[in-house]
């Protein structure tokens, strides 16, 4: 069979000529309409604000300007009036102040409705708004609202897309549609439900010819071109039209060829446009030409194709661990709206009166807070201007390691450099166990098909401590005599129900001599000749990461001295993120004979979160707890008067004494120990702790490279 031959032409949709365009814009259809998409500046109630009277009563205030909007637009004749989402500016509000929130969303959305109610039937005007709101039976939606010409609700939509960072507000679950005399078939989207063509497409498929879009952001992930042209995307591959309100700018009406008919300019703008809801949709190829597009577009798709659509587990999700969970998403957000932006300029504050270690420290406790948000890359790209601190020599650059040279971690085993790796790959547990010295309660322990992001391998080791049922179990083995600095990483997920870890870690440390088995002591000062051991914790119920260090100068504690795993970091910020695999690794440096000068340093994914050593950093101690950064009241245990000792540390503090680890040269780095020990769970509480991909090594890891 020979194959027609087409013009080149043929294969693209043929467009009406620029002067049909002309002509159609100066004879609008008798079925015109005429629509304006507002862009009201930003109008935030402040989150500060506790008093439910003091919120409505700015409410009120917003919907008196919002109005003023509304009637503008009344003045120039226009038939519909689309409002952004969050049209009140509670957003920011609700974010610090989540307890109330089901108390004032009912009240100030119902005050809403009222106010563009009564607009509406004054103009005789449709009034598209959009406003988180909590329903009776307690869920809250973001919602929008659509009111009709006599100022009657003809319909709300709720969002089916939210972010994973409002996740505290439930999915829609329809996507209906509103017939009306005058627009035809309207539909509404709210803001992320754009970024994905499907929500687009549904609306189209079920009669939709005009969407309006409520949004504080763009159609597509990228820059605002690549958004912009989202927008257009959406309208023309399913002929619709597209009314976007946006707060502040991006406010636009789009026709169903892709045109943009009207943008706002400026704060409180209007983007006004005359449209045929019925018409403007014609189109087709060199075969066939179409008054309505449409008539042929959704009936030359393929639906028994796109099955995999509706799967709420695509195959591409196995390839892509989640890496937050819902939970912390929506507490970051939350974070990043209040409190996070006032630490920000408190942090931009220090760095502009020239207290550039204060600075530092600070756009520092900001990236580990806030990972991954707006606010830690205005950190990292703050830091990289501020001059940096000198560094000990023995410090590590955060992005170059032994896992560089090898992609998810293949071959790394084979490095010299590299003493130990275990990676769970094995057959079996029990073929695990043979590469391990010591291992205790092995029946808590699994193999797991959960690995970290990266990895090539397809188990981790799972230990599932039950309350009431034991404490933990451990994997310890010895490492080769006359290791004087050693890296430990590994890679770790707590469940996000995990109960509190009283101690946990992949330790290194040394005994003297060798033990099969750990040899470690609570509440005793280790013997400088004997043993040291320095572990890396979650503590307890506030979930922060720290060392847990025993050696022969530990500090003590009252009421009688007795000496704890001594800790050195002491940020709250820096949080443990349940639900996800975190990458830790810690340097153990030993002293020479004599001299103070061991060091210890740890990374959290890679990102170097402390280094101690002699002189650096400086600090104050109370007790057993070393404060960077800290000056003032200081006070230590004195084991000679059997007392504490009281001390006043100048501002900013004094230089860390470094670590005097041994005091016999036999002493030496010789074991590493992965460990769980969990003792205040309730009875039958189930805690789960994956362990994966544990690298010993003489030189910096860094995490897996993809």
């Amino acid at each position: 069979m020979h194959a027609l031959r087409l013009p080149f032409l043929a294969l693209f949709i043929a467009w009406p000529a620029p002067a049909a365009l002309a002509a159609e814009a100066t004879s609008p259809p008798a079925n015109t309409v005429r629509i304006a998409a507002a862009q009201p500046r930003a109008r935030l109630i402040d989150w500060h604000m506790k008093s439910p009277q003091d919120v409505l009563a700015k409410v009120d205030q917003n919907l008196g300007e919002l109005g003023g909007i509304v009637d503008r637009a009344a003045a120039q004749h226009r038939d519909v009036i689309a409002l952004p989402e969050d049209t009140l500016g509670l957003g920011h509000w609700q974010a610090g102040n989540e307890a109330l929130s089901r108390e004032v969303l009912p009240r100030a959305v119902s005050r809403m409705l009222v106010r563009f109610g009564a607009a509406a039937a004054k103009h005789r005007m449709y009034v598209d708004c959009c406003n988180n709101n909590a329903e009776p039976n307690g869920a809250i939606y973001n919602t929008a609202f659509l009111l009709g010409r006599d100022g009657k609700e003809i319909g709300r939509y709720r969002k089916v897309c939210p972010t994973i960072h409002e996740r505290f507000c439930t999915r829609g679950d329809k996507l209906p549609v509103f017939n009306t005399k005058d627009l035809g078939g309207v539909r509404m989207l709210v803001c992320y439900d754009m970024v994905f063509p499907e929500s687009a497409g549904a609306l189209a498929l079920g009669g939709a010819d005009v969407i309006f879009h409520p949004t504080l952001g763009g159609a597509a992930i990228g820059d605002e071109d690549i958004s912009r042209a989202a927008f257009r995307t959406r309208a023309v591959e399913n002929f619709v039209y597209l009314v976007v309100s946006q707060r502040g700018a991006g406010s636009m009406i789009i026709s169903p060829q892709g045109r943009i008919l009207a943008e706002a300019q400026g704060a409180d703008g209007l983007a006004i446009a005359d449209i045929d809801p019925f018409g403007g949709r014609e189109g087709g190829d060199a075969m066939n030409h179409e008054r309505d597009m449409r008539g042929r577009l959704f009936r030359e798709r393929n639906p028994a194709a796109f099955g995999i659509l509706t799967d709420r587990n695509p195959p591409v999700l196995a390839k892509l661990p989640a890496t937050i969970t819902e939970q912390e998403a929506v507490r970051m957000a939350q974070r990043v709206l209040t409190v996070g932006e006032e630490e920000s300029r408190s942090a931009a504050a220090l760095a502009s009166q020239g207290k550039t270690a204060e600075a530092i420290a600070a756009f520092n406790r900001l990236r580990n807070e806030y990972r991954d948000s707006w606010i830690d890359r205005i950190a990292a790209e703050r830091l990289a201007k501020l001059q940096p601190q000198p560094q000990p020599q023995t410090q590590k650059r955060d992005s170059v390691g032994l896992a560089a040279k090898y992609p998810g971690d293949s071959g790394i085993e084979e490095d010299p450099k590299v003493i130990f790796v275990e990676d769970f790959e094995e057959p079996s547990l029990d073929a695990v166990k043979q590469r391990w010295g010591d291992v205790s309660h092995g029946e808590i322990m699994s193999l797991a098909a959960d690995v970290p992001p990266g990895s090539r391998g397809r188990h981790s080791l799972l230990m599932a401590h039950v309350g009431g049922k034991g404490n933990g179990g451990h994997l310890y083995r010895r490492l080769p005599k006359g290791l004087d600095q050693v890296y430990a990483r590994f890679y770790v997920k707590f469940d996000p129900e995990c109960a509190p870890i009283h101690h946990f870690g992949t330790c290194i440390g040394g005994n003297n001599p060798p033990t099969r088995w750990p040899m470690v002591s609570a509440g005793n000062r280790a013997a400088g000749d004997k043993s040291f051991w320095v572990g890396v914790e979650p503590f307890g119920e506030s979930w922060r990461w720290d060392y847990y260090a025993y050696w022969c100068e530990m500090r003590g504690s009252p009421p009688r001295g007795q000496t704890w795993g001594n800790s050195f970091i002491r940020d709250p910020e820096l949080k443990v993120v349940r639900g996800r695999w975190t990458c830790v690794e810690v340097m153990l440096k030993m002293n020479d004979l004599g001299e103070p000068n061991g060091e210890i340093a740890l990374w959290i994914d890679g990102r170097q979160v402390s280094h101690l050593g002699r002189g650096f950093p400086k600090g104050k101690w109370v007790y057993d707890k070393f404060m960077p950064g800290q000056g003032g009241s200081s006070v230590r245990w004195n084991d000679a008067k059997g007392g504490p000792e009281y001390s006043t540390i100048a501002a900013g503090g004094e230089p860390f004494e470094g670590f005097r680890w041994r005091t016999a040269k036999e002493l030496d780095l010789n074991f590493v120990w992965a460990y769980l020990y969990i003792t205040e769970a309730p009875a039958g509480h189930v805690s789960k702790v994956r362990f994966d991909e544990i690298v010993v090594a003489t030189d910096y890891i860094g995490p897996i490279m993809k």
